[in-house]
């Protein structure tokens, strides 16, 4: 089992916190304390309006007051989970502790977590710090998937391509045993029992014959007598041919 990321102080400055609260008193305590921990704080006044922030950037998470007044908390929670681009950012809600039905109800409706004012920040930055580390081990995770299956896509094409050239080869050997199995034995032509692999050989070598052969009938037809230099390289032809024809 892997170990959990580790989250940096790198991490932290990086990390963008979006707070929504319709209490300007509570912004103000919540920005300063998280900016001091190192985050970068973004405040908004309603549901509404983080939504229209979300649209434009999204935080990497969402501290979110349940009770406000036009859309509480809820509301922008079931928002931002029937969308595919906002369904995976983390949101913690903030309940008063009077409000015991409203955690059940958030946690139900898809809040990564929660914390109840008065608020505790050294709870609040543990909290913060557990989400943002799940954030970024699921965003390594597919990575990981990904590279992984590209890889999988790579040798699945690597195999199908030498599985082809296997065919390939497979068909040229069936047709080259075709091909001699139909050749009549004798008159110079290549026996049945010569291997596929000898038919190359045997074709320069006959290829030689037949040029030693010109160079005799030449010779012989001029008046001359082939020298025994030439005979002995035509008996050598001879018996080359035979060995590679498995004679």
């Amino acid at each position: 089992m892997n170990a959990p990321t580790t989250f940096s102080q790198t991490d932290v400055a990086l990390a963008t916190i979006l707070v929504v609260d319709d209490m300007e008193a509570n912004r103000a305590v919540l920005a300063r304390r998280l900016e001091k921990f190192g985050y970068r704080v973004i405040c908004v006044d309603s549901g509404h309006a983080a939504l229209a922030f979300i649209n434009r950037t999204m935080p990497d998470i969402i501290l979110l007051d349940y009770m406000m007044p036009q859309m509480n908390g809820i509301e922008v929670l079931h928002e931002l989970r029937s969308t595919n681009s906002t369904r995976e950012v983390p949101v913690i809600m903030v309940t008063a502790r009077a409000e015991g039905d409203a955690t059940i109800e958030a946690l139900e409706a898809g809040a990564d977590d929660y914390v109840t004012k008065p608020i505790d920040f050294d709870v609040l930055r543990a909290r913060i710090e557990t989400q943002l580390s799940k954030r970024k081990d699921a965003s390594h995770l597919r990575r990981a998937n990904a590279a992984l299956d590209e890889r999988v896509t790579l040798r699945a094409m690597a195999l199908a391509d030498l599985e082809e050239e296997l065919k390939q080869e497979i068909r040229r050997r069936q047709d080259l045993e075709r091909l001699l199995s139909s050749q009549p034995v004798g008159n110079g032509t290549l026996p049945v029992s010569a291997s596929p692999a000898a038919a190359p050989a045997l074709a320069v070598l006959l290829s030689d014959m037949e040029a030693k052969y010109d160079s005799f009938f030449v010779t012989v037809t001029s008046g001359r007598t082939p020298n025994l230099a030439q005979m002995a390289d035509f008996k050598n032809l001879i018996s080359r041919c035979r060995q590679a024809a498995g004679g």
